[in-house]
């Protein structure tokens, strides 16, 4: 049973176990409504579409023969539906969604002739269909998110036989059915199990050399990269030492950074045909995601992966600087997110298999993680404080990731960073991106600070470093919730409501391995009300506009309009706080409450009356308590 139904009340979570059987039920309605001597009857299937939705958002324990049963029927109604795209459409949506839940756990086998005969049936040859333009772009969606769905069950052979399809389109790489052929062996080329015999050294040599015969063409470097890339993550026995110059050469003329004066684009680039650009997965921007799969899974130990990927970083450094943005900032803002994410998919995979895998002798060790990290960092380092905002809030989330992978690099560089940060007067900026670094991290700050290792990572100074870094942000926070400077309140309040929200509750204890004192929880309290409610005092609305519907009072502010920061910081805070703490910060809201009128309160009321915002997050814990000392407030004034 699913963690959430596990969680419903016991008489609830005892009728979900019937759900099995209810799909069962389904399942053979749904075949019992298609006629195959009624082609139109394929109509009738849809409305079971809707159901099965149900089944997948509910996390029902279902019977796997069903599923395998729902995916089979799917695909016929979807073969046997050539002219009617509305259905394949709906049956290719739902197939994708079906598949992609429960890819490891089904034994299928699914020939990819067909799908391929639908694609080229429906969008490659002239239709006189009565669809319009909107449908057959979603009947395209549909059918390529199918495929991709369905290439990890392709039968043995599979691979053979599309790369002898296609692989004649690619013979005059200067004509433009080399364009059609590669993305076709992009969308269609397995890369599974069954298949795995096709991909020798020589394919590779092949398949390197064809990728080099077009030079300057971003399409060509998409198509390629994305395939070598599922080569590589899914196949450690391809030796990839002799290839990896070229590789690393071709990925840095993909970046298509500048050098000198220089635009930095390709100054005779190859033209793809508009219809080829459509129909296959392009975009004009390097395909940063394939890069960094390809880059991630080539590490090995005792490989020269590392020592291509510090060559390439070195490179590529400088662009990552404030004063150097451009055109190329958010390739290289993807690029680092992806090897972080990457990276992290890597390391999980590789912790729940150690024990059982074969090839656990290829499993990264502790030197290539921290070779990896330190190689990483001179990119957070250099992008930390961008201009771009994307830049700087995946900065701070690769912060946040590899500061569980490698504490000991990571949190003693974020705390420098943020030290440096409050030092700075001429850069006030950089305050704003170091506090919402040090939010990112914040649990793996709490978590460092409470290990046994903590020495480890500072063996010459105080293990409490980090929890010291965490009570001078909470302290220097209070300064930062400033009317006039949106950003910067609302990376403050993102950081309290990250510290918070890492600690079960704010009590009246006095024990000195408490995170906070009770009387500097009780100051900080009170500092940090009169703080936010001269905030909302002085608060504009985001659109002043004197007259007219859309006045002043009606226009929303930054608190509401720009992120749930606020909501959540308030939510989290006032439901850790003690008996005493929490009465303590009623009083003073109700004292506020009742001898103030905000600006734009009518449409801060609005959204409270819409959302129930104040409900939830005073009256959750405490409601009774709450009306009685509002009460009492109130009599007494």
């Amino acid at each position: 049973m699913h963690l959430y139904n596990a969680w419903l009340p016991p008489s609830v979570a005892e009728e979900t176990k019937k759900e099995g059987e209810a799909f069962s039920r389904v399942v053979s309605s749904m075949r019992s409504s298609y006629k195959p001597e009624d082609p139109d009857s394929v109509y009738a299937t849809l409305k079971w579409i809707s159901v099965l939705d149900v089944f997948l958002k509910a996390k029902s324990d279902v019977a796997l023969e069903d599923v395998t049963a729902v995916v089979e029927i799917g695909l016929e109604l979807f073969g046997v539906s050539q002219d009617k795209l509305y259905v394949q459409v709906r049956w290719g949506n739902i197939l994708v969604r079906v598949l992609n839940k429960y890819r490891k756990k089904l034994a299928l086998k699914v020939q990819w002739r067909p799908l391929y005969d639908t694609l080229v049936h429906t969008h490659f040859s002239r239709s006189t269909g009565p669809e319009g333009w909107r449908v057959r772009q979603r009947h395209f969606e549909a059918i390529t998110s199918l495929v991709r769905s369905c290439r990890r069950f392709f039968p043995a052979g599979s691979a053979s036989e599309i790369w002898s399809e296609f692989s004649s389109l690619m013979e005059n790489p200067w004509h433009n059915s080399s364009f059609e052929g590669s993305g076709f062996v992009r969308l269609f080329l397995p890369t599974n199990l069954e298949n795995q015999d096709f991909y020798t050294n020589d394919w590779v040599r092949k398949t390197m050399e064809l990728w080099e015969s077009i030079p300057n063409c971003q399409f060509w470097n998409s198509q390629w990269s994305a395939v070598i890339a599922r080569v590589i993550k899914n196949y450690d026995f391809v030796d990839w030492e002799c290839f990896l110059p070229v590789l690393f050469t071709r990925y840095l003329n993909m970046f298509e950074v500048p050098v000198a004066n220089g635009s930095g684009s390709y100054p005779f680039p190859v033209d793809v045909p508009r219809n080829t650009r459509f129909l296959f997965s392009n975009r004009t921007m390097t395909p940063t995601k394939a890069i960094a799969k390809s880059v991630v899974y080539l590490l090995k130990p005792g490989s020269s992966t590392g020592k291509h990927l510090e060559k390439l970083v070195d490179l590529l450094e400088q662009y990552y600087h404030p004063s150097n943005g451009g055109r190329w900032t958010y390739s290289l803002e993807r690029f680092l997110l992806y090897l972080v994410i990457t990276f992290q998919k890597r390391l999980q995979h590789e912790q729940l298999n150690k024990d059982n895998d074969k090839h656990a002798h290829l499993f990264l060790g502790r030197p290539e993680r921290t070779a990896f990290v330190k190689i990483l960092l001179k990119l957070i380092d250099r992008g930390q404080y961008s201009k771009n905002e994307r830049m700087s809030e995946t900065v701070a989330a690769a912060t946040s990731i590899l500061s569980y992978v490698e504490p000991s690099l990571v949190l003693p560089f974020l705390t420098s960073r943020f030290h440096l940060a409050l030092e700075t007067m001429t850069a006030t900026h950089q305050l704003k991106t170091a506090v919402m670094s040090v939010a990112f991290a914040g649990r793996s700050l709490f978590l460092t600070s409470l290990s046994t290792s903590a020495k480890e990572l500072h063996p010459a100074g105080d293990s409490n470093t980090f929890m010291d870094l965490l009570m001078i942000s909470l302290s220097n926070a209070l300064l930062g919730m400033d009317a006039n400077d949106p950003p910067k309140t609302l990376a403050t309040m993102q950081l309290i409501g990250s510290i918070f929200s890492n600690i079960s509750t704010l009590d009246d204890s006095m024990d000195d391995s408490s995170f906070m004192p009770m009387i500097q929880m009780s100051e900080w309290l009170d500092e940090f009300l009169c703080r936010l409610f001269s905030l909302l005092q002085h608060l504009e609305p985001s659109s002043v506009v004197s007259e007219g519907s859309h006045s002043a009072a009606t226009s929303g502010t930054f608190l509401v309009e720009d992120g749930p920061y606020y909501y959540c910081m308030l939510e989290i805070l006032l439901g850790r706080l003690s008996k005493s703490l929490y009465d303590q910060a009623l009083k003073k809201i109700a004292k506020f409450v009742r001898t103030n009128i905000l600006p734009g309160a009518i449409a801060e009321q609005l959204d409270l009356e819409e959302e129930e915002s104040l409900r939830p997050q005073f009256c959750r814990r405490q409601s009774q308590h709450c009306l009685q000392l509002l009460k009492h407030q109130l009599i007494v004034n």
